[in-house]
């Protein structure tokens, strides 16, 4: 299978919120359709980071003229976008996604898959039109492991114990922050917090091992 890594700049909804608001986000686009003249669009994204940064972000998009209707739960946010999607109407039909897009430092990343090269690469060049886009990877390999399960529930606590431990290295190599100090930073008696990371650890471990089993 033909794999290939995309870095892409374009004018969108999310990525210069991210960016102003000091987080990342994941996701995909749903869909799109016409009505009345005008063409919409559906997305839905994961965000990443502080947990009144979010709070920001999520305030913001009532303020944005494009985005028709929001709903936000916890960390997840679907939108209604009027207007039209520049990149996703691009992608030929033998192309599919092999992660959800990832939003960092003012960019996207697409992971994206297809049987033969040549679809993969006149998507790059007619990309070039609409997008600053940069081609980081393009090889013939085994697509890493795609979890099709739904993500587990976590309460707000556990999300934000996860959260606060991604973000400030708990889980780097070598380890870059310790339980004690990331309790600290939570405001939060280390028990407690050891506790909502631990549940948090559990009910995705068990989706990981379930989804390469």
């Amino acid at each position: 299978m033909w794999v290939a890594k995309l870095q892409i700049y374009h004018d969108d909804w999310i990525i210069d919120k991210t960016v102003k608001y000091n987080l990342t986000a994941s996701g995909v686009p749903l869909n799109s359709y016409k009505k009345n003249g005008k063409t919409y669009h559906n997305g839905m994204v994961f965000l990443n980071g502080a947990k009144e940064n979010k709070k920001k972000f999520i305030d913001s998009l009532k303020d944005d003229k494009r985005i028709i209707k929001s709903k936000a739960s916890g960390s997840q946010i679907f939108v209604l976008i009027e207007g039209e999607d520049h990149i996703a109407p691009l992608m030929p039909k033998e192309i599919f996604f092999l992660k959800p897009v990832f939003f960092k430092g003012g960019y996207e990343y697409w992971e994206i898959g297809s049987w033969e090269k040549a679809p993969i690469t006149k998507f790059f060049e007619e990309c070039k039109s609409v997008a600053q886009i940069k081609l980081l990877k393009l090889q013939e390999e085994d697509p890493a492991v795609f979890i099709q399960y739904v993500v587990p529930k976590l309460t707000e606590k556990q999300q934000s114990a996860l959260n606060l431990a991604l973000e400030y290295g708990y889980y780097s190599y070598p380890r870059e922050i310790s339980v004690e100090e990331l309790a600290k930073k939570a405001k939060t008696p280390r028990s407690t917090y050891q506790e909502h990371l631990r549940k948090a650890e559990s009910k995705l471990m068990r989706l990981l091992i379930q989804s390469i089993n």
